[in-house]
């Protein structure tokens, strides 16, 4: 019996170390994902004559990294938002690219590019139904809600003060990045880019079109992914 007992302490005491390792490797992992993102902020930063959705992008980008925090306990929410800051920086990639020359064009190039623009269209119009999401205007409200009742737990058990005092910073933590203005913007830019490949395309530089589809199509993809982090933890939404 003795030998028993021992062999089930000492097989808690290994899940309960492997688990600790397993968070610890996790938060190590969120955090040199945090750190890839910076350095890929500073390159693009660094490039010369950034338009003007390229610094809002920039801006988007470093403000979720500014408030991003690696989290064992919510792991979903820190893919969606890391995930945003990425689809962020990859738009501004795709903008960069598109000012390179274009290469000599094949007699498939236009029917190419013209799909591709059919598919970023589509997207684009998806943006005003994820900024609504992301910025409905219940975001003040609860921020100030959860403010209050967790000022009122102060008293109640760790677990309790927790969970109320972490659902009031993520409150917060929207408010102050995709807001009513900030939603508008995103839908925007990602509209002013998609003119701008429609534009291209029409001048007859595929290359340069799709590039800018594809630059307005991830700008709608962070603002997804800002609305799914959003709704995390609540109810599914039923459908109007």
């Amino acid at each position: 019996m003795r030998k028993l007992l021992a062999a089930v302490a000492m097989l808690s005491l290994a899940t309960w170390v492997s688990t600790g390792k397993d968070r610890r490797s996790e938060l190590e992992k969120q955090q040199e994902r945090i750190q890839s993102l910076r350095k890929k902020l500073a390159r693009q930063m660094a490039s010369p004559s950034l338009t003007e959705e390229q610094k809002f992008l920039h801006a988007k980008a470093a403000a979720l990294l500014d408030r991003l925090k690696p989290s064992a306990g919510d792991r979903y929410v820190f893919d969606r938002l890391s995930r945003a800051a990425d689809d962020l920086l990859e738009a501004s990639e795709e903008i960069s690219e598109a000012r390179e020359a274009e290469r000599r064009q094949a007699p498939e190039d236009r029917e190419e590019a013209g799909r591709a623009l059919q598919r970023y269209y589509f997207r684009v119009q998806q943006a005003e139904f994820f900024a609504t999401v992301c910025a409905e205007s219940e975001t003040t409200t609860y921020s100030r809600q959860s403010r209050t009742v967790s000022e009122q737990r102060r008293s109640a058990d760790d677990v309790r003060e927790y969970r109320y005092s972490y659902r009031f910073e993520q409150a917060e933590f929207f408010a102050a990045v995709c807001g009513p203005s900030d939603a508008a913007a995103y839908v925007k830019h990602s509209r002013a880019l998609y003119q701008q490949g429609r534009s291209a395309y029409d001048g007859k530089q595929y290359r340069r079109a799709r590039k800018l589809g594809e630059a307005a199509a991830l700008v709608v993809s962070a603002l997804e992914r800002l609305a799914q982090a959003r709704l995390s933890g609540l109810e599914p939404p039923p459908l109007k």
